[in-house]
């Protein structure tokens, strides 16, 4: 009531000043200068004083598969975000992997999703194509600006039907690892550099009295063969992820897996990759395989059990066409659809692909996607071999059959190194599998 009176009384001797001025004025047109003026302050103490907007306070669920020290460091990640985002609130819930995927199923069935959550890279694709993830192209502020600094093989794992479904929160590859002093007993001072090096000391550094082998890889399933496959220029479908035919079991996918069977024919490559014997890990660093290829947990594992043992890191030889390779791993950060917080979930899903965010967590191992951190002093030193072949190194097809995929690569790879087909023979089966998976 106090603000109307105060509006009248303004009014008032608005119009009284300008009835004595227009009264003293010479009798010519009134200008128009007085009547806006009078308008414009009308206007002015009329008006209702205005308020801030009430900001409702929102708290997102996100869940995670992160480790003790990963999880204890996303508290602190949480803290800095709910600091420069009044009103947001951030409630993580942790899983172990092997539950995770139930868990998420669960939880889109019934509609109580979590806002955000972090996937396995190969479940992108398959979630999007249930309708389960926001895209964010279009949607997510700056997006493009994000993605711009990001790896481009973690970034294509986001991918599904030419949109963006995600975004690569953390990656790892796999790079050689090389024992220094078993290739030194040898008279091999460095690394491999190309894939015909790599061949030749598998098979010098082998002794079969001894059972001891210049390689080993740990398992048949397509990540362990991926880095050579890929390096070799192998390829499992086109780019539209239409066909096989033609790529899985073309010249390049052949030679790689070509060259892994004579290896292991010759006694070169551990048997171990058919089960049994010493596992990779320890076997590496016990001197039993001279050369393995792994990711960067390795440090931490042999930290733990192997505290006295170097470990020498490099990138995976390069192929035919002279280039390195290998394969993506990590994991990628969604958006629900059914998520009632959009606006708010993506700030979040913004905020751990920003570098203070990235930075957190790379003191605890993880590494950044973002490709302005290679060299950063914040990053471990290990992470810079990593880091640089990950600018080659490619994703397993972002495609909601992939597992269906992988286990038709593993099967085509168990019968190739049992004799049971030829390389070609055990690829060309696996190409129609693969296709019948895509529809063709």
């Amino acid at each position: 009531m106090k603000s109307n009176r105060i509006a009248i009384l303004i009014f008032s001797l608005i119009i009284i000043t300008a009835t004595i001025l227009a009264a003293c004025a010479p009798a010519a047109t009134p200008t128009e200068s007085a009547a806006v003026a009078v308008t414009e302050a009308l206007v002015v103490a009329t008006e209702a004083p205005t308020e801030a907007p009430v900001v409702e306070p929102v708290t997102l669920q996100y869940w995670h598969t992160h480790s003790d020290a990963e999880a204890a460091q996303l508290d602190q990640v949480i803290a800095a975000f709910e600091a420069a985002n009044s009103g947001i609130t951030v409630e993580s819930t942790r899983y172990a992997y092997s539950d995770y995927k139930t868990a998420l199923l669960t939880a889109i069935s019934s509609g109580a999703v979590p806002d955000v959550a972090r996937l396995d890279i190969a479940w992108v694709s398959e979630f999007a194509d249930q309708g389960a993830l926001t895209q964010l192209d279009g949607n997510l502020p700056d997006f493009e600006a994000i993605i711009a600094d990001t790896f481009p093989g973690p970034l294509s794992t986001n991918v599904w039907q030419d949109h963006y479904y995600g975004m690569p929160l953390d990656t790892n590859t796999q790079v050689l690892l090389w024992n220094k002093s078993v290739f030194e007993a040898a008279g091999l001072t460095a690394a491999p550099t190309t894939m015909e090096e790599f061949a030749a000391a598998a098979c010098q550094l082998t002794d079969a009295t001894k059972k001891t082998y210049g390689y080993a890889e740990g398992g048949t399933y397509f990540w362990a063969p991926a880095p050579v496959f890929y390096a070799m220029g192998g390829k499992i479908t086109d780019e539209k992820i239409t066909t096989a035919t033609g790529y899985v079991n073309g010249a390049d996918s052949v030679a790689a897996f070509t060259m892994l069977k004579d290896l292991y024919d010759q006694g070169c490559l551990s048997p171990n990759l058919l089960g049994g014997g010493i596992a990779t890990d320890a076997g590496h660093a016990e001197g039993t395989y001279a050369m393995i290829i792994d990711g960067p947990w390795m440090v931490d594992i042999y930290k733990g059990n192997y505290p006295n043992f170097e470990v020498n890191f490099a990138p995976v030889p390069s192929g035919p066409q002279g280039t390195t390779s290998s394969v993506v791993g990590g994991e990628d950060v969604v958006v629900l659809a059914d998520s009632q917080n959009q606006e708010a979930a993506m700030k979040w899903a913004a905020y751990l692909l920003s570098p203070d965010a990235q930075k957190m967590m790379a003191a605890v191992g993880q590494m950044p996607t973002l490709a302005s951190l290679v060299g950063d002093p914040a990053m471990p030193a290990y992470f810079a071999v990593f880091q640089e072949q990950l600018k080659t190194a490619q994703a397993r097809v972002p495609h909601p059959k992939w597992s269906d995929m992988d286990n038709a690569i593993n099967n085509a790879y168990q019968r190739m190194l049992k004799g049971d087909q030829t390389p070609q023979e055990a690829l060309d089966q696996a190409a129609t599998e693969i296709d019948a998976l895509l529809g063709k």
